[in-house]
């Protein structure tokens, strides 16, 4: 499996982020950005970046799960217990999102709108 200490995945499905990219971009990170889970979570099969962030939202819609971030969440528990996973989310969604921290590691979780400041902060 591929390595790099120095890589980040970025998974954005519905926000926009130009500030947080540049200040990442900026950063000494080789950064991936994944605008679907699915191509989030093949990115992880073939990589094993050091940090992930991704935006969480709850979907009513959702059958089997509370949101968006479960499935890549279990692989990374799984396969990359030594990534750190940072979640950026809506304060509306912290009681859903408490749920999936129940279930699942979250190093630190952010509520929007973040700062590249606070963002770089956190990243180890």
């Amino acid at each position: 499996m591929s390595s790099s200490a120095h890589q980040l995945l970025f998974v954005i499905e519905y926000g926009v982020y130009p500030e947080l990219i540049r200040g990442l971009q900026e950063s000494h990170y080789q950064i991936q950005i994944e605008h679907q889970m699915r191509k989030a979570i093949s990115f992880l099969k073939k990589k094993s970046p050091s940090v992930v962030v991704a935006e969480f939202y709850h979907e009513p819609a959702f059958r089997d799960r509370v949101s968006n971030l479960e499935s890549m969440l279990a692989h990374i528990q799984r396969k990359l217990p030594d990534t750190q996973v940072i979640v950026l989310y809506n304060p509306e969604d912290k009681y859903y999102l408490d749920q999936v921290m129940g279930r699942f590691p979250v190093d630190t979780i952010l509520a929007m709108p973040v700062t590249p400041a606070q963002l770089l902060s956190v990243v180890s």
